[in-house]
């Protein structure tokens, strides 16, 4: 700890350093240094590492989950008057 406060913050100057950004290796002050998972960022590379996680679903992913959904929706209401039938030819 002692060496991180003979260093500056990259961002303000004036401030000692509190962590290092274990991506850019730089020094930052408390006030930049951001802990995720564990592990120390600063803000610019933060900001990398969370645009490079929102890829998300693709297109072709979403429309394969609203055809699931539709054909279940309707699928749905027959499977319950033919397990009615069922249960009501077994009973009679």
């Amino acid at each position: 700890m002692a060496g991180l406060q003979r260093q500056s913050c990259i961002n303000h100057p004036e401030r000692y350093g509190h962590a290092v950004c274990m991506t850019c290796r730089k020094t930052v002050c408390q006030e930049c240094a951001t802990e995720f998972d564990g592990v120390n960022y600063c803000v610019a590379c933060l900001l990398k590492r969370r645009s490079g996680a929102r890829g998300g679903l693709p297109v072709l992913g979403w429309v394969l989950v609203a055809a699931v959904s539709t054909a279940l929706f309707l699928a749905g209401p027959s499977v319950m008057v033919w397990g009615v039938t069922l249960l009501f030819r077994g009973i009679s």
